[in-house]
């Protein structure tokens, strides 16, 4: 869902299995989210379709101030599951036509080549069974290896015609909602101690990421119980482009990028064939909390082993000693920018007032400072001259105002300064850091 607003809208995700019975209201696509202002409370939000982006195509809307529960029957029926055809299709998104309409279901297939690259991960992984959320092209062409399981879980209610309850239920993944009865997903959960699992999520690059994220966790959630396992992850591979990892990262700070680059076969950019596709290939790829250096690119298809980072990488993916790390995200071979001492897009051009490289020469460096994240304190909002915690930090132990780094005065950046451990305290968790102020 959508809405043309300078302040930004928030989303509350909530487990909809695990929630009151008279919690959230329900649409005809399951249980609804609940949606508020930047600049408001969640009690002040209001509950909206979460599968359907478009007011047009599901006008539900609902403030929270006017849901009591008990006035608004919510829907707990389950759908009748369509009788499969006889017919045995080995693949019918060869030829159904695709839902491609973006502010529902945005259904693109992938090409060979990553239908390919999914099933060489599985081999390498050793995984048994995969759950293909929103990704039936992916089901198709697993269902031909004897050694792999797969359930298909996707908004289009077409599949039902060719797959069996035991491999497809009807889903709403922005909200885990089952349409039809999900006893069959549930032991297709059910694992032998030596059997490994995968979610493979190709979602609508329209959807919220913290739905998605909270979703992936619910399915954790239920494997574990269904398994009498403690809090033990799930592996996952969420396939979205390069340029929105700083949202998954904020929901999901334990996936890290994968380097392969994901074609579809019916979008014209995000391809590497054609006449529209994008100059450095498709932006498309796989967020994996697997370590990298367990999956296996192929260098055939245009990869390279890093030696120094001990995982595959793309050809163009030069190694940065001074970063430590094949930087590159989007296709291009980054260069290292001294003053800001990280890697950048070749283009991006060093500004001294935002001590940061942007894209932009000449841009509005106010505007574009407020939506930095400070090397110092780790808040958003401001750049490290600007900080104010550092500047009652400094007052305090009557520091120098430093002309380099602003710690120190040395020419590197404050985030590799040896000096800032006495000042700040950094915690790192599942790929997620915390900065907090060193008490003296």
């Amino acid at each position: 869902m959508t809405e043309n607003i300078k302040d930004k809208l928030l989303v509350v995700a909530e487990d909809a299995d695990a929630a009151a019975p008279d919690q959230h209201p329900s649409c005809p696509h399951g249980p609804t989210v609940l949606f508020y202002r930047q600049s408001q409370t969640p009690i002040d939000g209001f509950f909206a379709c979460s599968a359907h982006r478009n007011p047009k195509l599901c006008d539900f809307r609902i403030n929270r101030l006017d849901w009591r529960g008990n006035q608004i029957k919510r829907r707990t029926d389950v759908l009748d599951y369509p009788k499969a055809s006889d017919i045995d299709d080995p693949d019918p998104t060869s030829h159904l036509e695709a839902l491609s309409q973006d502010d529902v279901h945005a259904q693109y297939f992938f090409d060979e080549s990553a239908l390919q690259f999914f099933a060489d991960q599985c081999q390498t992984l050793q995984i048994n069974k995969v759950i293909c959320m929103g990704a039936p092209r992916l089901h198709f062409h697993l269902r031909r290896d004897k050694n792999i399981a797969s359930f298909l879980l996707d908004f289009d209610d077409r599949f039902g015609s060719y797959l069996s309850p035991e491999e497809f239920c009807l889903y709403n993944m922005c909200n885990n909602h089952f349409f039809y009865k999900r006893q069959p997903f549930e032991a297709f959960l059910k694992c032998d101690n030596n059997e490994r699992v995968l979610i493979v999520t190709d979602p609508p690059f329209g959807c919220r990421t913290e739905l998605i994220a909270h979703t992936l966790r619910s399915l954790r959630r239920l494997h574990n119980r269904i398994n009498c396992l403690p809090v033990t992850p799930l592996a996952v591979f969420w396939v979205y482009p390069y340029y929105m990892a700083n949202y998954i990262r904020q929901d999901m700070p334990e996936l890290q990028i994968c380097d392969y680059k994901l074609n579809y076969t019916n979008h014209n950019r995000y391809t590497n064939v054609g006449a529209s596709r994008r100059c450095h290939g498709s932006p498309v790829r796989v967020f994996t909390n697997v370590p990298l250096q367990l999956l296996k690119l192929r260098t055939s298809e245009g990869y390279k082993y890093c030696e120094k980072c001990n995982r595959f990488t793309a050809v163009e993916n030069v190694h940065c000693d001074r970063c430590g790390n094949c930087c590159a995200q989007n296709g291009q071979t980054y260069r290292h920018c001294a003053i800001c001492d990280l890697c950048v897009k070749p283009n991006y051009v060093h500004c001294p007032s935002c001590r940061r490289c942007s894209q932009v020469e000449g841009h509005n460096c106010k505007l574009y400072q407020s939506k930095q994240l400070c090397w110092l304190c780790g808040h958003r909002g401001h750049v490290e001259s600007r900080c104010q915690i550092w500047l009652k930090l400094r007052h305090k132990h009557r520091l120098q105002q430093q002309h380099g780094c602003l710690i120190c005065g040395q020419k590197h950046s404050e985030r590799k300064c040896k000096m800032r451990g006495r000042y700040f305290k950094e915690s790192q968790f599942m790929g997620l850091t915390t900065i907090s102020v060193r008490k003296r």
